[in-house]
């Protein structure tokens, strides 16, 4: 699911314009943005006169200007791409109808009609398109309530609140100091520790399953099936017994479904710190789904890298993260897309290059695999999934990768040597995992660049040799971190 289907067609248009600006830097021809877009003329028009009304909000911090041949972006110093989002997303009708269901758990067409001064038919269209992009998440709308799992449905209020809708329309002042008597309740009977950027998080779940936590007729079929594995889990014992005692207090009924519910929340986000989720790592059940596949994925990836073994540290947080990601593929089903998937990922296959890409994605047909979940064309729970594989590999890459000396030794004029010398330093910077210099004949080098191509080149000691054809080409600076990736493994 995208951000964007919360939004009507044009409005897509008019995001669509600024993300095309953003992403070249400010300025587009008519041409190239007509041909993106694949609309008429006057429609184009039509989304630029648009844009002109609602960017009026802000005051002349930010619009679009059009001199007959380019479209160009002005903004703002504060003002950024989610500031348009947000003023756009303020005015969804589709919004404002999960909103309402949420809060009233229920609704009748001539009540939501009336609320949102809609007809009957324009509120058939919005709620028949909201539940094609509901699918995927395994729930609907239907006859005025939301149907479906209770941790699915949970598990999409969580996004929506988390990415979508203004998590503040969520809280009054005494919900949420409500919210912070219930952390401190989990904190002590626990007895973890919850850091602040954690607290937004868990407050937010909290607040969703309050809202929900009297709903008659619960479905939990599904979690209870998944749970099997999980009864006897220590960590599950401890939070069923919370929540037990927690509700008696308040004289609501709530049976183990509640329970897992928070299990599973607990382990699927960044809650618990990394040093209480060890903690737990040393009690879990190995042979369980999520744990079972922490441990093989794991193995796969250092047996990848050819990594004898990993540091005690680093190896607690890639099984942090990786359990993460594991229990969100083994208990939940569909996501909300953050960001442009196509754009994002080609930007990353530029950075770490096809086969990290590649490996990612042979690592998540894996988990879906032995989990035995079937893998749709266009689920955002697997896109996601390889996101963060990527990332994790990244973080090991960098961590796991030794810093490489590199010495640069031109044989030139002493003015365009040194120049020359320290523009290539500054087009190499950016490369994580190198340190970079002058050459020094005292000092050992893993890789020497020069433009030398007459000389004997073995009196490095050693080092690896690389003959530039052109200094500061692409040709060359290609080849460079090739090598350097080379030397890394």
């Amino acid at each position: 699911m995208k951000v964007e289907h919360f939004l009507e067609k044009n409005e897509v248009r008019e995001i669509t314009i600024f993300n095309q600006l953003v992403l070249n830097h400010g300025v587009l021809s008519y041409k190239d943005m007509l041909d993106h877009l694949a609309v008429s003329k006057a429609s184009l028009d039509n989304d630029l006169e648009s844009i002109a009304a609602r960017m009026s909000d802000f005051d002349k911090q930010v619009y679009i200007q059009y001199d007959g041949q380019n479209i160009e972006l002005i903004m703002g110093d504060h003002i950024s791409l989610q500031h348009i989002y947000r003023l756009y997303l303020d005015q969804s009708i589709k919004i404002k109808i999960i909103n309402y269901l949420f809060k009233h758990q229920k609704f009748s067409i001539t009540q939501l009609t009336l609320k949102l001064a809609i007809s009957e038919s324009s509120l058939f269209r919005k709620i028949r398109d909201l539940n094609s992009h509901l699918k995927e998440f395994g729930i609907k709308i239907r006859n005025g309530q939301l149907h479906g799992e209770e941790l699915q449905i949970r598990y999409f209020y969580f996004h929506f609140y988390s990415y979508i809708e203004d998590k503040t329309t969520l809280f009054t002042v005494h919900a949420d100091s409500q919210m912070i008597q219930t952390m401190q309740s989990l904190e002590n009977f626990l007895k973890v520790t919850i850091l602040p950027e954690n607290r937004e998080r868990l407050s937010t779940w909290l607040f969703i399953s309050k809202s929900r936590i009297t709903i008659k007729n619960q479905k939990h079929k599904y979690l209870r099936e998944k749970m099997k594995p999980y009864v006897k889990d220590p960590l599950y014992h401890k939070i069923q017994v919370m929540i037990l005692r927690y509700f008696s207090r308040y004289s609501i009924e709530v049976d183990e479904g509640e329970a897992m519910l928070h299990f599973v929340f607990l382990l699927a986000f960044p809650i618990l710190t990394e040093d209480d989720f060890h903690e737990y790592t040393l009690i879990r059940d190995r042979h369980a789904p999520v744990a079972a596949l922490d441990m093989y994925i794991a193995e796969t990836i250092i047996n990848h890298f050819k990594f004898r073994k990993l540091p005690y540290m680093l190896e607690r947080e890639i099984y942090y993260h990786l359990t993460h990601i594991h229990t969100q593929l083994y208990f939940f089903q569909g996501d909300i897309e953050r960001f442009e998937y196509r754009y994002i990922l080609a930007k990353e296959k530029q950075i770490v290059g096809d086969n990290l890409v590649a490996f990612a994605r042979e690592i998540i047909g894996t988990s879906i695999k032995r989990f035995r979940i079937e893998a749709g064309d266009n689920n955002s729970l697997f896109k996601m999934g390889v996101f963060k594989y990527i990332n994790l590999l990244l973080l090991l890459s960098f961590k796991m990768a030794k810093v490489l000396q590199i010495g640069i030794d031109l044989k030139m004029d002493e003015l365009y040597k040194e120049t020359l010398s320290e523009l290539l330093i500054l087009k190499m910077s950016p490369i994580q995992g190198i340190h970079i210099e002058r050459y020094e004949p005292n000092k050992e080098y893993d890789l020497i660049l020069t433009n030398d191509k007459t000389s004997d080149l073995s009196g490095y000691e050693g080092a690896r040799v690389y003959v530039l054809s052109e200094v500061l080409s692409s040709f060359d600076l290609a080849n460079i971190q090739r090598i350097i990736q080379e030397l890394n493994t």
